[in-house]
């Protein structure tokens, strides 16, 4: 019966501290959701809802800020720094 406690202490301890090594990371995360999260709000109407065109004139718009040689195509970490808003945009 120790041996249980005992296990589920450390699992319980691993399992914080894996949480506590993840907070820098969404808290570097944190500032550019939150510019997204205010340009989203702006977006919606009074009922809460974004238009599918509004959403894609606005991703299109940071799409295109980042393709500075026009190529009509970024790269996969290019995409995730839309999401993270390092664009400046």
């Amino acid at each position: 019966m120790q041996l249980v406690k005992i296990t589920k202490a450390i699992a319980l301890g691993t399992m914080l501290s894996i949480a506590t090594m993840t907070l820098p990371v969404f808290a570097a995360d944190g500032d550019g959701m939150e510019t997204f999260n205010r340009e989203v709000r702006a977006m919606a109407n009074k009922d809460g809802m974004v238009s599918k065109k509004d959403f894609m004139a606005m991703m299109e718009k940071k799409f295109d800020a980042m393709d500075k040689s026009k190529k009509g195509m970024l790269s996969a970490a290019d995409i995730m720094r839309i999401f993270s808003d390092k664009t400046g945009s």
